[in-house]
């Protein structure tokens, strides 16, 4: 597997850009009956606010797509319109099992490690961060989880949040009407 970065540190890369441009169009089609299937439009994906756009490739097949969104100048939020491909699912049994092994994630982690916060946030429970802690410490010891959802940046997003660096800039993220 590679990785194949298609925006790096805000600028498109322009790697490898049919392989990309095929990855994209078959992200739209495959995700069409999903929960989320509107934010893996291409005009949806919010690439312009991406430091990060990444595929993960098999050969000539995609595996999967993950971005790390730029929320402010000090936070930025990985696995944003993550997307794994149909082939490549797993069967939900182990949630902890990644194909790519988070390589996309330390590959990111890389380039974000900038930032004074880095978040990851889901809107269901804060269950799946907790296993992820407790099942992959080789990744995750020095991730914390924040102790309630908050609404995030948008009116009723409200969102479960794993994350690394200074928390504080999270107040700045929080939806105020």
């Amino acid at each position: 597997m590679r990785i194949v970065p298609y925006i790096q540190r805000r600028k498109y890369t322009n790697e490898e850009t049919d392989a990309c441009d095929k990855a994209f169009l078959q992200m739209e089609l495959e995700s069409m009956d999903d929960r989320l299937g509107d934010n893996y439009k291409y005009h949806r994906l919010n690439l312009d606010k991406m430091y990060n756009f990444n595929f993960v490739f098999d050969g000539d097949k995609p595996v999967q797509a993950s971005g790390c969104q730029i929320l402010s100048d000090d936070v930025v939020r990985v696995f944003s319109r993550y997307y794994v491909f149909e082939d490549y699912r797993t069967d939900s049994k182990n949630l902890l099992d990644k194909v790519d092994d988070f390589s996309e994630l330390k590959y990111s982690m890389y380039y974000v490690n900038h930032f004074p916060l880095v978040i990851w946030s889901r809107d269901k429970s804060s269950n799946f961060f907790k296993r992820l802690k407790r099942g992959r410490p080789d990744i995750f010891t020095h991730w914390e989880i924040y102790p309630e959802q908050i609404e995030l940046v948008h009116k009723d997003n409200f969102q479960s949040i794993f994350y690394k660096g200074d928390v504080s800039y999270l107040r700045n993220l929080q939806y105020e009407s």
